[in-house]
């Protein structure tokens, strides 16, 4: 009796814990994350009873969760690549938009401004369709500044968000360690049975987790899991958790980092992420966002620096100097902007590096970070970030500045105290569509016109016929002056099949340029180039003639003549030759010039030496002619040049002039009357001395480099003032004034300001001035100017002469008086020379201290040509004439403006794609990885799908069978309950039986 009321007893505890499992699969069929649970049933021991094992009962050994841990980890695994495609998608397909868009794109405003620029082109003359191209051009940076401020604001929400991400990260983890501890309380109070839904719990915390990044779980022995994210990091380690925030880059202050907190151990693992809604962001940071805003960047700087290229070489409107027609892609303050030091970088912080674009069409879409790698302080290594390569490497000279050239920029070292460990991230592209701007005001500043123009003389006998020119270079010494070339050009025929190339200054009079171009050869019948091309070699300028403090007096007979020198010190000149192989430099013996010695003898000394072909000129100028006629003057003004008398007057038989010399000299002497004498000297024409006069200057030039000795008679106030005929030119560094400055008229400097202006000094470096005041008339306007370059710290002799020429430009030259002596004795001065040293490829020219006046201590080199070149075809004659001039008013022409149009379909980027070219790779780019992200978003989404039907397959509820099974369990507990009821009745009937 008792052990079958044992049995219905443990049947009816069992079907009731059945029952209940039952019933709580049931109540939790629609909670996510849910695992059926199903209960285990035992047999009881048997009890061996009459010879035989007779049951008794059953009980509950278990309540399991059905669960497949193989299927969890694959939906993990999907759930994870499915959000990292899907946030991909999501991100990549708003820039795919952005850059795609017909109202936001580039494109529409490129074919917008250069429709606009080929009608400048067709009528070169409209002032409107100028002002067209400067508005469709402004039209077109809106466009970039769009997208780049889109881009930029995409890059904060992204921060945000990752932010967002990984607080929940560090949330999820801490829950998980917090289950982890009930778990395994519960486990080993259960005596290892283990809690099914905090289990379930657990799980449901993995797989959102999962949502987020990439998780490894591993299973502890005593129920707990451990949770890793990146490479390895512990995020959860039984009951513990690790932190995971954002915060701004060491070097990059616009985007933030993830971090991993490990107690006081910090660690970036931003490249070390993947997987989830954060591999999703990382990835579209790294292969869209950041690419696209270098791409962007990119592509505006080379647009930037192209056009600005070309429109420097053609002429406005007013027959100005093309300007830069964008702003400057390296302003200062850009260049600095390029460069974040890392802030971790070792005290102090007085590092000085800047960015400057070099090459645009060579440039990359990637950042690049230096590193001073040691062993000592110098040694350095840069890398492109996009792909880890180290690009250079190798150590500063120790010396600053120091210069690093790579990839389309060069990273300057300016000053600081740099050391092993510290890092700098360079961003050359980053700002490059942000700081793109219209730099011209006015559209009469479009350079439209080519500054140069060939004539064919009228008299030709030939059929040659000469092109207009092209000209790709305005800073050399023929195109670099405002409104003029210098000098002018013609080509003089002598053979049919040879041609000289002369100065055409003065057209009554040519002479060979400096250095002589002449007998060059010409094929009749073929295009032959006339001038020479870039080959390699490199041409050094000297100063020229050094103007003394003060002219010589010579005292008058019987003592003995004096001599005035030119004034040049003596020059240590060094040559040297490097092997562009090894790196091996070689140096030849040092040059040390005579004191005083000519340029001509100084040329003849350079060119002994090995790689080295020199010559020489002298130029001198005589200018502000005087002869007050006093009433206590007496004397005429008298002049002797080189020891030749120019002021005597000679009988009818003189062999000293050629026929048709001014027999009478003037009184005032004038220099027309003294050009005219020298050139028609015989000894001065041997001797190579020529003069040109405009009526109020005389310009004497020794075409060998001969010193051009002056002595001068008459009058103490009677005379000239003697330059060597170098203008110093004042460039503008400020603002621009509204109008032309003019000798004739004042101007106000106080508004609108500053006004400052930079110019160069021989020997002594750069000086500068600021023009702030008010001068009402155009003679306060020139003195006032004179008056702040007096005072701006660079020494000179005699007198400023200022000059403002018709273009507003200034410029002034040291003017020193010579002047007679009365009747005892005369006033004497010499003046050196210029030289023009050409080296060969590979070979260099420095100059030892100390001081000197002939070439700077490290004189610069530049190409030896032109700046331009021409062709001739056909069949010359000797004679036939070709000249080469500035194209004054050149409004209607619109070569350079052609050049412009052709830089739509020039390949400037890489030497193989063009503007439309770039933007539209740059778009197929950004498309092609939003197809595929978006591809890869449906494929993982159905393998996410799959994998939540196999684990709701396995886990499930399942309505219809937990039906059945609670009919199953009730009929089994009615049973058993019916079992307990049979032995009662059993029981009852053995106890009245005994009554």
């Amino acid at each position: 009796m008792g052990n079958l009321l044992n049995i219905g007893i443990s049947g009816l505890n069992a079907q009731k814990t059945a029952l209940t499992v039952t019933g709580h699969n049931i109540s939790n069929a629609g909670t996510e994350g849910y695992s059926r649970q199903r209960v285990d049933f035992n047999e009881n021991d048997p009890q061996f009873r009459g010879r035989v094992w007779v049951g008794s009962g059953v009980n509950v050994a278990s309540v399991n969760r059905i669960h497949d841990q193989f299927l969890t980890e694959q939906l993990r695994r999907d759930t994870t690549n499915f959000n990292q495609f899907k946030t991909l998608a999501e991100n990549a397909k708003q820039i795919d938009s952005l850059l795609a868009d017909p109202g936001t794109g580039v494109q529409p405003g490129l074919e917008k401004m250069f429709g606009a620029l080929q009608s400048a082109v067709d009528d070169p003359a409209s002032l409107p369709a100028r002002e067209v191209l400067l508005s469709e051009s402004k039209g077109l940076i809106s466009r970039f500044t769009t997208i780049n401020d889109r881009l930029n604001e995409q890059n904060k929400v992204l921060n945000g968000q990752l932010g967002v991400v990984a607080g929940e990260i560090t949330t999820i983890g801490k829950a998980i360690a917090d289950l982890n501890e009930q778990i395994q309380f519960a486990t080993a109070s259960a005596q290892g049975n283990e809690p099914n839904d905090l289990l379930d719990q657990r799980d449901k915390l993995l797989q959102d987790l999962s949502k987020h990044v990439k998780v490894e779980v591993v299973q502890q022995d005593n129920a707990g899991v451990n949770v890793f994210i990146g490479n390895g990091q512990a995020l959860v380690i039984g009951n513990e958790s690790r932190e995971v925030f954002t915060e701004v880059g060491e070097t990059d202050p616009t985007r933030v980092e993830v971090f991993f907190r490990d107690g006081d151990s910090i660690q970036n693992i931003t490249e070390e992420l993947t997987g989830g809604e954060i591999g999703g962001m990382l990835d579209f940071r790294k292969t869209v966002l950041e690419p696209s805003i270098n791409g962007l960047g990119r592509m505006a700087l080379v647009i930037n620096q192209t056009f600005n290229e070309q429109h420097k070489l053609g002429i406005d409107f007013d027959s100005r100097k093309g300007v830069n027609f964008f702003t400057d892609i390296n302003e200062p303050q850009r260049t600095y902007e390029r460069v974040i030091g890392n802030r971790n970088n070792a005290q102090p912080n007085d590092r000085k590096v800047s960015v400057h674009i070099t090459d645009a069409g060579q440039l990359t879409t990637s950042d690049y970070r230096v590193e001073f790698t040691g062993p000592d302080d110098l040694t350095y290594k840069v890398v492109r970030m996009s792909d880890n390569e180290v690009v250079s490497k190798n150590a500063l000279r120790g010396a600053l500045p120091d210069t690093i050239e790579v990839e389309g920029f060069e990273i300057r070292f300016e000053e600081g105290s740099f050391q092993k460990g510290d890092q700098f991230r360079i961003f050359p592209t980053r700002s490059g569509a942000g700081d793109m701007e219209v730099n011209l005001t006015r559209p009469e500043q479009v350079a439209l016109a080519t500054p140069i123009k060939t004539i064919s003389a009228s008299g030709n006998q030939g059929s040659a016929t000469i092109s207009q020119g092209r000209v790709y270079d305005t800073s050399t010494p023929y195109l670099s002056k405002e409104g003029k070339m210098d000098p002018p050009l013609i080509i003089r025929f002598t053979s049919p099949t040879s041609y000289d190339v002369l100065d055409n200054s003065d057209p009554a009079n040519p002479i060979p340029l400096f250095p002589p171009l002449m007998n060059q050869p010409f094929v009749s019948g073929i295009t032959n180039n006339i001038l020479p091309g870039d080959t390699g070699k490199t041409a050094f300028t000297s100063f020229g003639g050094y103007l003394p403090v003060a002219p010589t007096y010579q005292p008058p007979l019987p003592a003995a003549a004096v001599t005035a020198g030119n004034g040049f010190f003596p020059e240590r000149i060094m040559i040297s030759k490097t092997d562009p192989s090894t790196g091996l430099q070689v140096t030849q013996p040092t040059l040390i010039t005579p004191a005083n010695a000519s340029a001509k003898e100084i040329a003849q000394l350079l060119s002994e030496r090995d790689g080295v072909e020199a010559s020489a000129r002298t130029t001198v100028q005589l200018s502000d002619f005087k002869n007050e006629m006093s009433p206590t003057g007496f004397m005429k003004v008298g002049l002797k040049v080189n020891g030749i008398e120019m002021t005597d007057v000679l009988g009818s038989n003189q062999t000293k002039y050629a026929d048709g010399y001014p027999t009478d000299v003037p009184d005032p002497m004038t220099p027309n009357f003294l050009a005219e004498r020298i050139n028609a000297n015989f000894e001065f024409r041997e001797q190579g001395i020529v003069a040109r006069s405009d009526g109020e200057t005389l310009t004497i030039i020794a075409l060998n480099g001969d010193d051009v000795a002056l002595e001068v008679t008459g009058d103490a106030n009677d005379g000239f003032s003697v330059s060597n005929g170098q203008d110093i030119v004042l460039k503008e560094t400020g603002n621009t004034p509204i109008k032309p400055l003019t000798e004739n008229s004042g101007f106000d400097f106080r508004n609108d300001g500053p006004y400052t202006y930079e110019f160069d000094i021989p020997g002594q470096g750069k000086f500068s001035i600021e023009l702030n005041e008010r001068y009402n008339t155009g003679t306060d306007l020139v003195n006032g100017i004179k008056d702040k370059l007096e005072k701006a710290g660079f020494t000179y002799a005699g007198n400023l002469d200022v000059d403002i020429n018709e273009r507003g430009q200034i410029s002034f030259q040291p003017r020193l008086d010579v002047n007679g002596t009365g009747p005892n004795g005369s006033n004497k001065i010499t003046m050196g020379g210029q030289l023009k040293v050409v080296t060969e490829p590979g070979y260099s020219l420095e100059i030892e201290p100390p001081g000197n006046n002939l070439f700077p201590a490290k004189p610069e080199g530049e190409p030896v040509h032109f700046g331009f070149d021409l062709e001739i075809t056909g069949l010359a004659k000797k004679g036939d004439e070709f000249t080469v001039d500035f194209n004054e008013n050149g409004t209607s022409d619109s070569r350079n403006g052609v050049a412009l149009a052709g830089l739509k379909t020039q390949d400037t980027l890489n030497g193989n794609t063009n503007y439309t070219e770039a933007y539209s790779r740059l778009v197929e780019t950004v498309g092609s990885i939003t197809s595929r992200a978006e591809v890869n978003r449906s494929s993982s989404e159905v393998l996410q799908r799959n994998s939540e039907q196999a684990v709701t397959s396995k886990s499930g509820v399942n309505l219809d069978e937990e039906a059945a099974a609670l009919i199953k369990h009730q009929l089994a507990y009615n049973a058993s309950a019916q079992v307990i009821k049979t032995a009662q009745e059993i029981f009852d009937t053995l106890i009245a039986t005994f009554r």
